[in-house]
């Protein structure tokens, strides 16, 4: 059973090793039979003794007088303020739509197109989007004549639109084909569209 004991603490004595060990030195310094050294107990300060105070007559002294000061004169009655005028601020109206007229059965644009553009142009930099709508004859022999057509004269005037300096991503060609009510053959630009409305 020895064996069994003397194993188990030879075992745990690595994990003893580094165990810190306090020790107090004044009960070490009792236990060797040292006397502490006595120090004294403070000493309480003794209150000084009651003195007797001199009665003093007390001394009249007059008051200075202040020179009386003239009264406040009242304040002026609150003038009213009148709020200043701003005029008001007259945003500039779109232009009116702009026609353009093609040759039938062509998506050249026409001479006067870059005049006719030109107040749209100058607009454009004040915000809202440009529609294109294009129109073309309708074509009893190809139905899709008239959509391709019309798409090449929305984007011929897009395209006419970019150089005189509108963003391309502000404007929304559209090719409308043939529609009654429409002359075939134009296509009508207009400033400050919102989506999904047709002139």
């Amino acid at each position: 059973m020895k064996p069994l004991y003397l194993a188990l603490f030879f075992s745990l004595l690595p994990a003893l090793a580094p165990a810190q060990v306090i020790f107090h030195q004044a009960a070490l310094d009792q236990l060797a039979g040292i006397v502490p050294p006595v120090v004294a107990a403070p000493v309480a300060a003794t209150a000084p003794l009651p003195r007797a105070h001199k009665r003093v007559a007390p001394k009249i002294v007059a008051a200075a007088v202040r020179p009386a000061t003239p009264p406040t004169p009242p304040a002026p009655p609150p003038v009213a303020v009148q709020p200043a005028v701003v005029p008001p601020v007259t945003k500039a109206l779109p232009p009116q739509p702009v026609g353009l007229n093609f040759a039938a059965g062509s998506a050249d644009l026409p001479a006067d197109a870059t005049a006719a553009l030109k107040p749209i142009c100058d607009h454009a930099s004040n915000g809202g989007l440009v529609g294109v709508d294009a129109y073309a004859a309708a074509d009893n022999a190809d139905i899709s004549a008239p959509m391709r057509l019309s798409l090449s004269r929305a984007l011929a005037v897009r395209d006419a639109l970019v150089a005189c300096g509108v963003q391309a991503a502000r404007i929304l060609p559209r090719a409308d084909g043939a529609v009654a009510g429409h002359a075939p053959d134009t296509a009508v630009v207009t400033l400050g569209i919102t989506t999904g409305t047709n002139p």
